[in-house]
């Protein structure tokens, strides 16, 4: 499934930046931009240490693509006509992910490796249910923004269903980060009308019941040991990850040890190559301060252009960035 969605996006980049070189013009960039291409920079500079060169590599690779994407998106998102239907096709991706998913649950085909949880396309659980998560926001905005009613109405469906398949991947850090990307639906409550409010008080709950109804016991079990996991620093073995990769951290703390080699930086103390699964400290123990710093830079320059946005796209922006850093 891998080299699929790498030729979508091979030709999706190639369309993009031709139409950018029909149009004669370019976007003037912004900080978000200048510290994005920084902190590639800085990864590209950390082959000179790296105790993985072929991680690093690949992982400055990764992080090309990214950037490249995101300069796409900057140009060719420039209004909030082209901004919804960005939008739109990731929420119509999810979606289908979402619905193969719950088919995967009523066929009993259980995610390979993961008892109990089921996923689509042979996705991560894990992985898949934060990408339908970070997707719930975008829909509901899409409802709220869009200007023919009956067709907004119809992106508040994919809430209900991809609340159910978030529930079938039993990934705990998808199920907090859909907590968080749910706070979109309160904060935006001075957008609707009073009937709106009524029918969401009662189809918010009954969403959710009906969604764990449909859910196995087994899968909503592992999801209600969340707190308990997060309370005693375990968290699916997140605990032992997270104090390898500060320990590492300590020896290491200017400038880390390479781009992508979190993995090999704790197999020593771990006996296996685990990821990290927190951003940060990811970033702490592969780029060191130097890294994170820059990091950090980035996200404040996505919260400062958020300022001066309206106040839906702005709220918007806000409860999705959450949700990312949750994620």
């Amino acid at each position: 499934m891998g080299s699929i969605p790498r030729l979508v996006g091979i030709v999706a980049s190639t369309v993009g930046v031709l139409y950018i070189c029909a149009r004669r013009r370019v976007r003037p960039l912004s900080w978000f931009h200048v510290l994005t291409f920084l902190f590639v920079l800085w990864a590209a500079v950390s082959t000179l240490w790296s105790i993985d060169t072929e991680a690093t590599r690949t992982r400055l690779l990764t992080y090309l693509q990214l950037t490249v994407l995101v300069w796409l998106i900057w140009e060719i998102a420039w209004s909030p006509q082209r901004t919804r239907a960005l939008l739109g096709a990731y929420v119509l991706g999810v979606a289908v992910a979402s619905v193969a998913t719950i088919r995967d649950y009523l066929s009993g085909e259980h995610a390979a490796g993961y008892a109990g949880r089921f996923n689509a396309l042979s996705i991560n659980p894990n992985e898949l249910g934060m990408t339908l998560a970070i997707g719930l926001p975008m829909a509901w905005y899409l409802s709220l923004s869009h200007p023919q009613r009956r067709v907004a109405r119809l992106w508040q469906l994919y809430l209900p269903l991809a609340i159910t398949a978030i529930l079938l991947t039993a990934s705990r850090g998808a199920f907090l980060t859909m907590l968080v990307a749910l706070a979109i639906i309160p904060a935006t409550q001075g957008r609707l009308r009073l009937r709106t409010k009524a029918a969401l008080c009662v189809l918010a709950p009954a969403s959710l019941v009906l969604a764990a109804s449909f859910v196995p016991e087994a899968t909503l079990e592992r999801l209600q040991t969340t707190r308990a996991d997060i309370e005693s620093g375990y968290f699916g073995n997140r605990g032992f990850i997270w104090r390898a990769g500060l320990e590492v951290a300590r020896e290491h703390p200017l400038v880390g040890l390479g781009a992508g080699t979190f993995g090999a930086a704790v197999e020593p103390t771990l006996g296996f190559q685990w990821s990290s699964h927190s951003v940060p400290l990811g970033i702490l123990v592969e780029d060191g301060l130097v890294g994170l710093l820059v990091f950090l830079a980035i996200i404040g320059a996505a919260f400062t252009a958020l300022r001066r946005a309206p106040r839906l796209p702005r709220r918007f922006g806000i409860v999705l960035l959450l949700a990312l850093g949750v994620g």
